[in-house]
């Protein structure tokens, strides 16, 4: 009596059916972290006009330069200028591998920023609502630029190896992503602005 064995069986989609299924992936994926940082964005401004017992910013604390945070969204956004001009150049490799690549180093430089930022902000998480919040946006943006930075590595390697010869969806799907860490860096930089309390002059 022998035992029979069977090879799996893998049934694989249409190109355009696996272009769908991770787009859509994508795009759910962006829905969710934006669902995300908008929760963290009203309990920063919820926070800010609630004061309660004026503990948004203690007699004792401060609040944190906004500017730093305009210039790190400024170099997402020059990021995704490098990034689109890569994408629609995805037929001319050099053009698509030169461009990602730009693209991944200015968010490596944004990130640096951002751990400046958060090293040297001069202040701590107890020190009110107003730096618990800061914290908490400033450190999930600094998450944001470090998964992009491990994506932009590999797209970027992948065209390196000539993987977008033919065809580019995957670096579409990717720019959605990248727009949309562009569009949360101003996000970010912009609710991070409004430290002083509604209707008082600090």
């Amino acid at each position: 009596m022998t035992a029979e064995t069977h090879a799996p069986i893998v049934v694989h989609g249409s190109p355009e059916e696996l272009g769908r299924t991770q787009r859509l992936g994508v795009l759910l994926l962006i829905v969710g972290d934006a669902a995300f940082l908008l929760s963290l964005v009203f309990s920063y401004l919820y926070l800010r006009a609630l004061n309660t017992e004026h503990g948004w910013v203690p007699p004792h604390g401060h609040t944190v330069p906004a500017g730093l945070g305009w210039v790190i969204a400024a170099v997402m956004v020059a990021s995704l200028a490098f990034y689109y001009w890569a994408e629609t150049g995805a037929d001319r490799p050099r053009r698509l591998q030169l461009g990602l690549l730009l693209a991944a180093l200015l968010v490596l430089v944004g990130l640096v920023l951002q751990a400046y930022q958060l090293g040297t902000a001069g202040i701590v998480v107890a020190d009110g609502s107003y730096a618990s919040t800061w914290y908490a946006l400033a450190g999930y943006h600094a998450f944001h630029l470090l998964v992009t930075l491990f994506i932009g590595i590999g797209i970027w390697n992948r065209a390196r190896m000539g993987r977008y010869a033919t065809n580019g969806w995957q670096v579409r799907l990717v720019g959605y992503w990248w727009a949309w860490v562009a569009v949360a860096a101003i996000i970010t930089a912009a609710t991070t602005s409004l430290a002083a309390i509604p209707h008082v002059v600090p």
